[in-house]
C-alpha cells in the first residue's frame, strides 16, 4: 500500500439517560485510590517503545497487588505525524494506533510473524525502546507497515469468506458508523494530498462535495478500510483490558481535551460548529502576562447548542467502550472561553461577558454530558476559576481537583487540612502539567515550606529535606475526605521527571516511561520498597471507615 502514515469525528445522536442530573454517582460513595500514569508511559517487556494495549493489562495487575482501584492515563486520541502532544489530535474519537499490541493481534499469520522475529527486525525495536525518549513517529512507521499487512490478509482469509470475524468488523463499523467513515476518509485524503491541512485540500474534497467525495471514496476503498480496520482491533484489545480492569475492581480514568486540532476530522465534517479564523487560549494571569495562544479552533456554541451537544454527547458516550471515568479539560472553557482572534487587530476577548450566561451555558453543557454516560466525570477547575463554577459542579455533583499545594484559606495564609476537602472531589498532590512533589520541595521557599509542613504535621517545626518529607506528604494526602485520590507515578517514586512543561515543546515532553520493565517491578528493590510502602498507607488511610 502507498502512503499509509500514522495520522477521527462523529455524528451520533446520543439518547439522554433517565437519572436525575443531581443524583450521586456510585463511585463517589467510598473511598478509592489511583494513580497517574499514562499508557505511553507503561513500559514492558514486549512494548515497541512506547507503553501499549497489552502493557494496561500487566499494569492492571500491579495495581490490585498494591491496593489501587485507578489507573489515571492521558488522552490516547490519534495525533498527527511530528507530534508528541495527546492534547492536539487529529480526531475525538480514534484512538492512535500507535497504541496497539501488535503481537497481540489474533490474525499474525506465520509469514509476518517471521519477520518481526527477525534479527533486523528486533534490533529495531530494541533501539526504540532503549532509546531515552518516545520516537513516535520512528514508532509509527515500524508499525504501520505490520498493520497493512495484517489488514491485508484479514481482507483475504475473513472479509472474502465472510468468516464470523468478518461479521464481528462489518457490525462495528455500523455501530460506530456516525464517526468512523468520517474519520477513516479523513485520514486517506490527508494521506494522499501529503498531510496537508484540510483547509488546503481541492475545493470539492475541503468544502465535502458529495459527488467529489464518494468518487473518492470508489477509488480507495480499501485504503479507507484500513482504518477502519484498526479501530476495530483497538476496539477489540482495549475490550479485553477493560473487562480485565473491571474483574480487579479497577476504574479506567481517562480524559477528555477541551478541543481538538484544527487539522481534524471533526472540524472538517462539522465545519459550521467550529470557527477557524481564531484560536481559543487563556487570558493573561500571574503566569503569563499577555495571555496564551492554544493554536486550536474555538467553538461556534450557538450552533453545537442547537443539537444539545450532540458532539460532544457523542464524545462522552464513546468514552464508555474505553473508561468508567472521564477528566473535563479546561472546565472554565465551557462557561466561558477565551477567544484569540488571529487577526492580531482584534484584541482577544471571552466570548460570553455576562456572568449569569457563563453560568447558563456552563450548566447546560454539564447537563447535557451527564445524561449522555453511565461514567464518573471530573472537572479539572484549576488555574483562576470563577466561584460560580464550583457551586455549578456541587450542586451536579461533578468532582473538582484539590492539589494540595494549591489548597489555601481564604487569607491565603494556611493550607487546608486534606480531611476537611469536600467529600465529592478529586485530591492529588501534582498533576502532568505541573512540576513533581520533588521539584516543588526544592523551588519553594523555607517560609512557604515551613507553612506547608505546619498542615502536614499539625504543629511547628523544620521542614527536612525531601527524602525524609516524602512519605509524610504522601501519607497526608491518602488522608483526604475526598472520594477519589490520585497520585502521579512520579509522586510515589519521589523523582523528578516531568511529563509535560507547559509553553515547551520538544522530545523531553510526553516522554516520560517508568524506570523498569513492570514485569521487573518485584526484582527492584528500591521501587518495591516504595510501592509496599504505598500499599500499606492504602490500607490504614483509604480502606477503614475513618
Amino acid at each position: 500500500m502507498k502512503n499509509i502514515v500514522p495520522l477521527l469525528a462523529g455524528k451520533q445522536v446520543v439518547g439522554l439517560r433517565k437519572n436525575t442530573m443531581t443524583s450521586k454517582h456510585h463511585l463517589l460513595s467510598g473511598k478509592h485510590t489511583g494513580i497517574l500514569l499514562p499508557l505511553f508511559s507503561m513500559r514492558s517487556k514486549k512494548d515497541w517503545g512506547i507503553g501499549d494495549i497489552s502493557s494496561l493489562e500487566l499494569w492492571l495487575d500491579f495495581l490490585a497487588s498494591a491496593n489501587l482501584d485507578i489507573l489515571e492515563i492521558l488522552p490516547i486520541n490519534e495525533m498527527p505525524p511530528g507530534v508528541n502532544c495527546p492534547y492536539t489530535s487529529m480526531s475525538a474519537f480514534a484512538i492512535d494506533p500507535i497504541y496497539l499490541a501488535i503481537e497481540d493481534i489474533k490474525e499474525l499469520d506465520d509469514e509476518i510473524k517471521k519477520e518481526i522475529n527477525s534479527a533486523d527486525f528486533r534490533n529495531k525495536i530494541k533501539r526504540l525502546r532503549n532509546f531515552k525518549s518516545i520516537l513516535y513517529d520512528d514508532i509509527k512507521k515500524l508499525k504501520f507497515p505490520i498493520l497493512w499487512k495484517i489488514y491485508e490478509s484479514f481482507r483475504l482469509r475473513h472479509i472474502s469468506n465472510n468468516t464470523e470475524l468478518a461479521k464481528n468488523y462489518f457490525i462495528f463499523t455500523e455501530q460506530n458508523k456516525s464517526w468512523l467513515d468520517d474519520y477513516a476518509l479523513f485520514r486517506k485524503i490527508k494521506d494522499d494530498y501529503g498531510r496537508v491541512s484540510w483547509t488546503d485540500w481541492p475545493q470539492g474534497l475541503r468544502d465535502r462535495e458529495l459527488i467529489v467525495l464518494n468518487a473518492f471514496k470508489k477509488n480507495h476503498r480499501s485504503e479507507i478500510e484500513f482504518f477502519k480496520y484498526l479501530q476495530w482491533l483497538i476496539h477489540r484489545q482495549w475490550s479485553k483490558a477493560k473487562q480485565k480492569a473491571e474483574k480487579l475492581n479497577i476504574k479506567l480514568f481517562g480524559d477528555l481535551p477541551f478541543m481538538v486540532n484544527q487539522d481534524s476530522a471533526d472540524v472538517w465534517s462539522r465545519q459550521n460548529e467550529f470557527d477557524i479564523s481564531a484560536s481559543i487560549g487563556a487570558p493573561p494571569d500571574a503566569f503569563s502576562k499577555t495571555g496564551q495562544k492554544w493554536g486550536l479552533p474555538a467553538y461556534r456554541w450557538y450552533e453545537i447548542e442547537k443539537n444539545n451537544f450532540e458532539w460532544w454527547r457523542t464524545k462522552v458516550k464513546k468514552a464508555e467502550d474505553f473508561y468508567h471515568i472521564y477528566r473535563l479539560d479546561h472546565m472554565v472553557g465551557f462557561f466561558r472561553t477565551w477567544i484569540v482572534p488571529h487577526d492580531e487587530k482584534i484584541k482577544p476577548y471571552f466570548d460570553i461577558e455576562n456572568e449569569i450566561e457563563q453560568r447558563s451555558r456552563g450548566k447546560r453543557f454539564l447537563q447535557a454530558v451527564l445524561t449522555a454516560s453511565s461514567c464518573l466525570p471530573a472537572a479539572e477547575d484549576l488555574g483562576l476559576i470563577p466561584p460560580y463554577v464550583g457551586e455549578i459542579l456541587r450542586e451536579l455533583n461533578v468532582p473538582g481537583y484539590k492539589v494540595m499545594r494549591w489548597q489555601k484559606i481564604e487569607n491565603q495564609q494556611e493550607y487546608i487540612q486534606p480531611e476537611q476537602y469536600a467529600k465529592i472531589s478529586l485530591a492529588t498532590t501534582s498533576t502532568h502539567d505541573n512540576e513533581t512533589l520533588k521539584e516543588w520541595w526544592r523551588s519553594i521557599d523555607l517560609k512557604e515550606k515551613k507553612v506547608f509542613w505546619r498542615m502536614i504535621k499539625g504543629y511547628d517545626g523544620s521542614p527536612p529535606i525531601f527524602k525524609k518529607a516524602h512519605i509524610e506528604i504522601v501519607k497526608k494526602v491518602l488522608k483526604a475526605r475526598s472520594a477519589i485520590v490520585i497520585l502521579p507515578m512520579q509522586d510515589i517514586l519521589g523523582t523528578d521527571e516531568r511529563v509535560n512543561i507547559p509553553n515547551t515543546m520538544g522530545s523531553h515532553n510526553w516522554s516520560y516511561r517508568f524506570p523498569v520493565d513492570i514485569e521487573s517491578v518485584t526484582q527492584n528493590e528500591k521501587i518495591s520498597e516504595k510501592i509496599l510502602t504505598l500499599k500499606c498507607l492504602i490500607k490504614e488511610e483509604r480502606m477503614t471507615d475513618n
